[in-house]
């Protein structure tokens, strides 16, 4: 029979190794999946609560031509996909921290998958296709995906949202992850 100190120090190394589960806190265990690298699951979102409350609420939609349009910048980035099923350009416009938070996130999707780059489907909305309290009407929000349009990509997609910064990432659905940001 082994002695005792070489029965705990086996024991103990067995527990580093394989993980620990029953009788010690999660914060201990190896098997853990740290949140911070799991993919969203869809319907999350950080911080978890409303796009209002994270990032303020739609002050007033903003039209093309009008004063506050002036202040939207167009995002010409050449790794971000724009869809602009309008024809207009308008989802290359947007608030100048959306904009860098959408450069910052582009080459986090380039490193992730090489052959793949961000997709814009939406940013600003002109044309009323969002709820009446959507600050995709001030240019603060937009919808991503990637460039494949691979649906497994967006659980890891809203979590490289989170690490490029932007203010409130929400796994809204199987087509997308909608991004917004503070004014």
């Amino acid at each position: 029979m082994p002695s005792l100190p070489r029965l705990v120090t086996f024991l103990l190394a067995a527990a580093l190794t394989f993980g620990c589960s029953e009788g010690f806190s999660d914060r201990f265990s190896l098997s853990r999946v740290d949140s911070s690298e799991r993919p969203f699951r869809l319907g999350e979102r950080i911080p978890d609560g409303s796009e209002a409350a994270a990032i303020g609420a739609i002050t007033e939609r903003i039209a093309r031509g009008s004063g506050d349009f002036g202040h939207l910048v167009r995002c010409d980035d050449p790794d971000v996909v724009f869809k602009d099923e309008e024809g207009t350009g308008a989802d290359r416009m947007m608030t100048p921290r959306l904009r860098a938070k959408l450069r910052r996130l582009s080459p986090l999707v380039r490193r992730t998958w090489p052959d793949v780059r961000l997709r814009v489907t939406e940013a600003w909305d002109e044309r009323h296709e969002h709820g009446a309290n959507s600050v995709h009407y001030e240019g603060r929000a937009a919808d991503i995906t990637t460039s494949d349009v691979d649906p497994v990509k967006l659980g890891r997609l809203a979590r490289l949202a989170v690490e490029a910064g932007f203010d409130w990432v929400f796994y809204e659905d199987a087509s997308h992850v909608h991004v917004s940001v503070q004014r």
